[in-house]
């Protein structure tokens, strides 16, 4: 006798002392428990000696399936014009906050806007939201300890006058001389031409220098920490904001004095003290 008609047999044992009750008649019947272990036995030595038939999976049926080129598989295209500019992106950021140096490739996702082909290298998004909070403490810090605020003041709306993404493009990026090293692709109508400024105008160029900006603080502040970037908010930064439709004009001499305080929109970003410590380790 086989383990399973072994267990089957030892599993009807105990089921013959069971017993059945109805829910039609309140009398209790007994299981003819000698008629189930036969038929039981039957159909377990009739498994037994039933020939083993192997199967074999059906083969699925496979389909030719055209897949889409994606940007990651993509090859990617040399280009030598934006090769050169790519390699420039470090050198722009070192001279333009000299003495601070940055890392190529924190200069690399500064200088690029999620809209061009490199953005899949890094792009400025996440330094750019970094930026617009630290803009804002800045500037918020400012207007709470000015004495020339005014009791009819509204420093939140002053707040997002002054550092709208468009005012900072076209005011603080213009000076910096953003646009000549940002890459990103404009979404031009068929015939028109990107020299046009004009065009670059509608297709966002402020707003898209405007977030370089907030990039550009966003990637002072992780490098070289809180203080260097509050210098360079308020000597090359705060002082461009004086114009129409930024910072409202009681505000202008408060903040020219505090950046001739801080050493004038040509000083040292890292201080008269931390500026000698790197002279005397250099030397």
């Amino acid at each position: 006798m086989s383990r399973a008609a072994r267990c089957l047999t030892s599993s009807l044992r105990s089921v013959s002392c069971t017993t059945s009750s109805s829910s039609l008649v309140g009398s209790r019947t007994a299981i003819p428990a000698v008629r189930v272990r036969k038929y039981a036995q039957q159909a377990v030595l009739q498994r037994e000696q039933a020939p083993h038939v192997r199967t074999t999976p059906k083969p699925r049926e496979t389909r030719d399936v055209q897949h889409t080129q994606t940007l990651e598989n993509r090859e990617w295209v040399q280009d030598p014009a934006l090769d050169a500019k790519v390699s420039g992106f470090e050198a722009y950021m070192n001279r333009l906050f000299s003495p601070l140096t940055f890392h190529p490739e924190v200069s690399q996702r500064v200088l690029t806007h999620g809209s061009h082909r490199l953005a899949r290298k890094g792009h400025n998004a996440g330094l750019s939201f970094m930026g617009r909070r630290v803009l804002s403490t800045y500037l918020l810090l400012f207007l709470q300890s000015s004495q020339r605020l005014e009791p009819t003041d509204d420093i939140e709306t002053i707040s997002l006058s002054a550092l709208h993404t468009n005012l900072l493009g076209e005011h603080v990026a213009s000076e910096w001389g953003v646009g000549r090293v940002l890459v990103w692709q404009p979404s031009v109508p068929t015939g028109k031409s990107l020299m046009d400024m004009e065009v670059l105008r509608s297709a966002g160029l402020y707003k898209v220098q405007g977030e370089t900006v907030q990039a550009i603080m966003g990637a002072v502040y992780h490098q070289h920490g809180a203080s260097v970037a509050h210098r360079l908010f308020h000597t090359r930064l705060l002082p461009l904001l004086c114009v129409k439709g930024g910072l409202p004009s009681h505000f202008h001499e408060e903040v020219e004095a505090i950046c001739e305080r801080m050493g004038g929109r040509n000083g040292s970003l890292l201080g008269e003290e931390t500026t000698q410590k790197v002279e005397s380790l250099s030397s």
